[in-house]
C-alpha cells in the first residue's frame, strides 16, 4: 500500500483506482499497490466472507412494527439523540444530505432530510428499517463502523455493492459509556456529488454530545439504584451478590464470583459494565426468559423498585460455607497442600500429562516468566491459572488478555490503559490496563504469537522497567507483575521470518513449558469425560448420565483438532440434549461419527500421509462448526477455539 492507503478522510482523486482495484478484488487478483483504504479492503475481506453479493441493489428491509419494536428497545438512544441529530440537520440542511441513527444491528432507526435526498435513499432502503449491516449489504459507513467500533467515511467505488457506489456516506459508533459496547450509529448519507471531508467530524462530534447524554442520565440513574440496593449489599453480605441497571449492566458487586463459578457454574461479565441481556428491562419479559442462561436461577433475582418502576435488578448467589479444597491423592505426602491443590483442575494421569504437571509445580513457586507452547484448547489458561495459584502471590490478581481477538488500537488500550481524551469514546477519567490491574500478580497473554509486530517493543519496554505508560498520558506507574504467555505458533520460527521480535520471545520465554494435545494423551479421555459428567449434572441439576460403550469408543478414537476445548463443548451439547439419563450414539456429531469409522479403515492404510489426514480432519471440523453456527462466523470461530480472523484465513485456503 502507498502512504495514502490509510487516511481518515477519502480521496475523490483515488476514485478509478478504488473501482479498478474492487473489479480485481471480485476476480480474487493481486491488487495495485495504491488507492485502496485499509479500513476499505478490510471490509471488503469481511463482506466476501460472509458471501454478501456485490450484484444486491438494495439494503434488506424490516417492517413497520419491527421498526417500532427496534425504537422501543433502544428509547434511551433514541431519546438521547433526537435533539442532537435535530442539531444536526439544521447545519446541514441545505446539503442535501440524510441524517440517520441506527441500532447496533444497523437498521435505521430515525432519519431526517429533504425530500429529494430521501427520495433516492428510499431506492435503496436507506430509510427507515433499512439494514445496513456489513454482512448483508457488505462495504458501507454504517456497517463498517459497527464492524470496527470506529468512525468511518465511505466515498462512492469503496462501497462493496453495486448501487450503493453513487452514495457518500459518513458513520460513528455511539457507546455505552459505562460499557463501551455498541449502542447505535449516527451517519450522514448523500449522493456522491455531497461529499465533503468535515461531514465525518460532525457525526463524531454529534456521537460523543449523545454519548454524553446518556453518561449524565446514567450517572443519575445509578445513584438511584445504588442508594435503593444498598441494603441489599449489607443483607446478603456472606453471598455473591452483583447489582444490575434497567439495561442488564453491572453496576456493582459483591463477594466471591471465583466460588459462584466453581459451586453453580455462573458465567459473567467480569467488568462493570459488562451486560447480561436476560436483565435487560427493555426487552419483552418473554424474550427475557428465552434469554436466562441455565445456571441463572429464578429466586436469585431481586427487582430493584424505585418510585418510577423497577430500576434494576439485585443478583444473590448463595455460597454459604466454602468447601475446602481437596488434596490429590497422587501427590499427597510427596507436596504441600498448596501445590497439590493448584494443580487438581487438570485432570488426567497420563504419562505425558504427569510429567507436564510436575515439571509446572516446579516452575509456580519462581517468579519467572513462562511461555506455554501448545494447541489451541489444549488447556493453556488452566495451567497458567494453576502456576498462579502455586506461585508465591496466589492472592495476587490473575488478569488474562487474548492478544488474537482484539485489534491493535483495542489491544494497546486494553493493556497500557489510557487517558481521560485519549480517543473517541474514552472513559471520563481514563482507564487502567491490564498491567495495573494485575499489579501484584499475574498477566495471562494468551495468544501471544498474534502481536503485531509494532507493538512489541511497547510490551518490551514494560517488562525490561515495570513501568507503564497510560495511552495519551506521560505519567510512569510502577507495576510488579508475573508474565505467563501462550501460542500455538511456532515462535522460533516467526523470529527467523522476522514476525516476532527475538529480545521479546527471550524475555517471555526464560521458562517454557510445553503442553500435549488431548491425542498425544489419548488415555485420559475417559477420566475427562468423567469428570465432565459431574460437572455438568451439578450443573443441569440432574444426575450423572451414563454412555453406552460404543459412544465412549467413538469419543476415544476421534483425533479432538480441538483437544480439551473441542471435547467439553461436544460432551456438553450432547449431555444437554439427551432425554434421558442415558447418552446415545444418535447424540454424536456426524464428523466424529465419520472419523471413527475412518480411524478403523486406516488401521489397514498405513502409507497414507498423516499431514493428508490431519488437513482433512481440521477441514470437517471447521465446516462442522460453522454449519452448526448457521453460518454465523463468530460463534464457529469460538466454537473451534480460535480468533475469528484465523478462521478467515482457513476458510479462504479452503476455498483455493
Amino acid at each position: 500500500m502507498s502512504p495514502n492507503s490509510n487516511p481518515l478522510i477519502p480521496r475523490i482523486g483515488d476514485e478509478s483506482a478504488v473501482a479498478h482495484s474492487w473489479e480485481r478484488f471480485l476476480l480474487d487478483r493481486p491488487l495495485p499497490g495504491a488507492g485502496v483504504r485499509n479500513v476499505v479492503l478490510d471490509s471488503w475481506r469481511r463482506s466476501r466472507s460472509e458471501a454478501v453479493d456485490p450484484n444486491n441493489r438494495c439494503a434488506p428491509a424490516a417492517d413497520e412494527n419491527k421498526v417500532r419494536q427496534l425504537r422501543e428497545r433502544s428509547r434511551d438512544l433514541y431519546e438521547a439523540a433526537k435533539p442532537v441529530l435535530e442539531t444536526l440537520r439544521e447545519i446541514l440542511r441545505e446539503s442535501g444530505t440524510l441524517i440517520m441513527l441506527s441500532d447496533p444491528s444497523g437498521t435505521i432507526l430515525d432519519l431526517n432530510g429533504e425530500s429529494r435526498a430521501r427520495n433516492a435513499g428510499e431506492l435503496i432502503n436507506l430509510a427507515p428499517g433499512g439494514c445496513w449491516g456489513e454482512r448483508l449489504i457488505g462495504t458501507n459507513a454504517i456497517g463498517t463502523s459497527i464492524a470496527t467500533h470506529k468512525p468511518v467515511q465511505i466515498y462512492a467505488s469503496e462501497h462493496y455493492c453495486v448501487d450503493v457506489k453513487h452514495w457518500t456516506c459518513a458513520a460513528a459508533p455511539i457507546l455505552d459509556p459505562l460499557g463501551h459496547n455498541l449502542l447505535g450509529v449516527v451517519d450522514v448519507s448523500g449522493v456522491k456529488e455531497t461529499f465533503h471531508g468535515h461531514t465525518l467530524g460532525l457525526v463524531i462530534s454529534a456521537a460523543k454530545q449523545i454519548e454524553g447524554v446518556l453518561a449524565r442520565r446514567d450517572a443519575e440513574l445509578h445513584g438511584r439504584l445504588l442508594d435503593s440496593a444498598l441494603d441489599g449489599f449489607k443483607r446478603y453480605g456472606s453471598d455473591c451478590v452483583v447489582l444490575f441497571d434497567h439495561r442488564g449492566r453491572i453496576v456493582k458487586t459483591g463477594g466471591s464470583m471465583q466460588q459462584a463459578r466453581e459451586m453453580y457454574g455462573v458465567r459473567l461479565p467480569f467488568e462493570v459494565g459488562g451486560q447480561v441481556p436476560a436483565l435487560d428491562l427493555s426487552l419483552h419479559p418473554d424474550e427475557r426468559k428465552c434469554l436466562i442462561p441455565l445456571w441463572m436461577r429464578a429466586e436469585w433475582l431481586h427487582p430493584i423498585r424505585g418510585r418510577d418502576g423497577e430500576l434494576g435488578t439485585l443478583l444473590v448467589i448463595p455460597l454459604g460455607t466454602p468447601n475446602k479444597p481437596k488434596v490429590s491423592p497422587a501427590v499427597s505426602g510427596s507436596k504441600s497442600g498448596a501445590e497439590s491443590d493448584a494443580f487438581d483442575d487438570i485432570i488426567g494421569s497420563s504419562a505425558a500429562i504427569a510429567s507436564v504437571k510436575s515439571r509446572a509445580r516446579r516452575i509456580a513457586p519462581l517468579d519467572l516468566p513462562v511461555l506455554l507452547l501448545g494447541e489451541t484448547g489444549a488447556g493453556k489458561e488452566i495451567f497458567a491459572r494453576a502456576i498462579h495459584k502455586g506461585s508465591g502471590k496466589p492472592g495476587g490478581a490473575f488478569v488474562a488478555v487474548n492478544c488474537g481477538a482484539l485489534t491493535r488500537e483495542l489491544l494497546a488500550s486494553e493493556l497500557f490503559g489510557y487517558a481521560e481524551g485519549a480517543f473517541t469514546g474514552a472513559r471520563r477519567g481514563g482507564l487502567p490496563g491490564k498491567f495495573e490491574q494485575a499489579d501484584g500478580g499475574t498477566l495471562f497473554l494468551d495468544e501471544i504469537g498474534e502481536m503485531p509486530l509494532d507493538m512489541q517493543p511497547h510490551l518490551l519496554r514494560v517488562l525490561q522497567d515495570g513501568v507503564v505508560v497510560r495511552l495519551g498520558d506521560t505519567r510512569e506507574r510502577k507495576v510488579a507483575v508475573r508474565i505467563i504467555a501462550a501460542t500455538n505458533r511456532d515462535l522460533q520460527a516467526d523470529v527467523s521470518a522476522g514476525r516476532f521480535r527475538e529480545d521479546l520471545f527471550h524475555r517471555l520465554c526464560v521458562v517454557g513449558l510445553n503442553l500435549p494435545s488431548l491425542r498425544q494423551r489419548p488415555d485420559d479421555i475417559e477420566t475427562i469425560i468423567d469428570h465432565l459428567n459431574q460437572r455438568f449434572a451439578k450443573k443441569y441439576g440432574c444426575p450423572p448420565k451414563s454412555l453406552p460403550p460404543e459412544v465412549m469408543q467413538n469419543l476415544q478414537r476421534y483425533r479432538w483438532p480441538g483437544n480439551i476445548r473441542e471435547l467439553q463443548n461436544v460432551f456438553e451439547a450432547m449431555f444437554a440434549l439427551s432425554d434421558g439419563d442415558c447418552i446415545d450414539g444418535t447424540l454424536l456429531p456426524p464428523h466424529i461419527r465419520e472419523a471413527a469409522v475412518d480411524s478403523v479403515l486406516a488401521r489397514d492404510e498405513p502409507n497414507v500421509a498423516a499431514t493428508g489426514r490431519l488437513a482433512e480432519m481440521e477441514r470437517q471440523a471447521i465446516n462442522a462448526a460453522v454449519a452448526s453456527a448457521h453460518g454465523n462466523l463468530s460463534m464457529a470461530a469460538r466454537a473451534l477455539g480460535i480468533s475469528r480472523s484465523t478462521l478467515y484465513v482457513k476458510l479462504a485456503a479452503m476455498r483455493t
